[in-house]
């Protein structure tokens, strides 16, 4: 995983997996961070653990913007799966 951290910013580009590993690192590396930026580079899955952890950090009483670049098909599903798909506002999360 590479990252660039500016004092309210947080860019990540993933080298593998968004899975509970990746969001450790992530939850550790975001402090206090109201902008988290997330490149999914050559992952290939997603699970329920990391979309939950977004899903939290957006709705949290200090919320972190999220933005999402190049999610796999997988993602989408799960959002589908989790019932969030209808809480998230995607035009604004996932970047063309």
């Amino acid at each position: 995983m590479n990252y660039k951290k500016t004092s309210d910013r947080l860019e990540v580009t993933l080298s593998g997996d968004f899975n509970l590993n990746a969001v450790k690192k992530i939850s550790d590396l975001l402090d206090d961070r109201s902008e988290l930026a997330i490149d999914f580079g050559q992952a290939r899955f997603a699970n329920s653990k990391a979309i939950i952890f977004l899903h939290k950090i957006m709705t949290s009483k200090q919320p972190v913007k999220v933005s999402l670049k190049n999610p796999p098909k997988i993602f989408f599903e799960l959002l589908q799966t989790l019932g969030l798909h209808e809480n998230w506002n995607l035009d604004d999360i996932v970047e063309p």
